[in-house]
């Protein structure tokens, strides 16, 4: 047995050595596969890096021609809500002036009519006289401002809000 074991030992040792040289070749293709795990795990970074710039961007575009579009949009709305504005109070304003212009005739009237029954009856009979024949008159006047403009109720005020709410 001996004599076997004398002849292991070369055996032993070129086994050995085949043994080191399989090891050292695997360690070699293992130290290749690594390189090539951090050459893709670098790729993988870099890619990544490039598509959240590239992302950002892309949104921070769509977020100024969103803006710059919602912005157009509300000049659209306001230049709407003044038109309907403009068009809604200027039968107000004439109401208005009808009104004043019946107030003012109406002052002028208490006056006229005050300084008439003041000189009594008598000689002034033709104070008191034109003053009744021109209190009929604007009584008539007064009668035809009823055909004046309608005056815009709260319900078209009512109708500004519901447009609103559809556009927010």
């Amino acid at each position: 047995m001996r004599g076997a074991m004398e002849l292991e030992p070369e055996l032993l040792l070129q086994e050995a050595l085949e043994s080191v040289e399989a090891a050292q070749s695997y360690r070699r293709e293992l130290g290749h596969r690594l390189e090539g795990l951090r050459e893709a795990r670098r790729q993988i970074k870099e890619s990544a890096s490039q598509t959240r710039d590239v992302l950002k961007q892309h949104f921070n575009d769509l977020k100024g021609t969103l803006g710059k579009l919602l912005d157009e949009r509300l000049v659209t709305l306001l230049q709407e809500v003044d038109t309907i504005e403009q068009e809604t109070i200027k039968p107000l304003d004439d109401c208005q002036k009808l009104i004043e212009h019946g107030v003012s005739t109406a002052e002028d009237l208490v006056r006229e009519g005050e300084i008439a029954m003041l000189d009594g009856v008598g000689e002034e009979n033709e104070k008191l006289w034109s003053f009744t024949k021109k209190a009929s008159h604007i009584q008539l006047d007064r009668w035809m401002t009823t055909l004046q403009p309608k005056i815009i109720g709260s319900s078209f005020v009512n109708l500004l809000q519901i447009i609103l709410r559809m556009y927010m």
